[in-house]
């Protein structure tokens, strides 16, 4: 479950939106990267205002009381991650779904 993450998205007014999605695809310890990816693409959705900036959770019960936490965490659990040689290769393919916006689920109403 480290491989998955929940981000939070404070908006202009204060208030958290929350994320999850994939964790240590870019970088195995520095958030900042996965941060820029999910504020980056945060405007195509319905948030209910302007975001302002995103941090990674320290864990997934931050985000656990959001609508589709569940739905989103088992979409997540059902993606194989491989071992060996296949890592590198998913790896990649997740990363560049992430930035072009996908493999982010949103917790919020639709």
């Amino acid at each position: 479950m480290e491989n998955i993450v929940a981000v939070a998205v404070i908006l202009r007014n204060g208030q958290k939106r929350y994320f999850l999605t994939w964790g240590r695809v870019q970088h195995p310890v520095d958030g900042a990267p996965l941060e820029a990816i999910v504020l980056k693409h945060a405007s195509v959705f319905a948030l209910g205002g302007a975001a302002k900036r995103a941090r990674i959770c320290p864990t997934l019960r931050d985000a656990a009381r959001q609508p589709y936490f569940y739905e989103a965490l088992f979409s997540l659990s059902q993606e194989r991650i491989p071992l060996g040689k296949g890592y590198a290769a998913w790896k990649k393919r997740i990363d560049r779904r992430m930035r072009r916006g996908m493999e982010l689920y949103y917790l919020g109403r639709p």
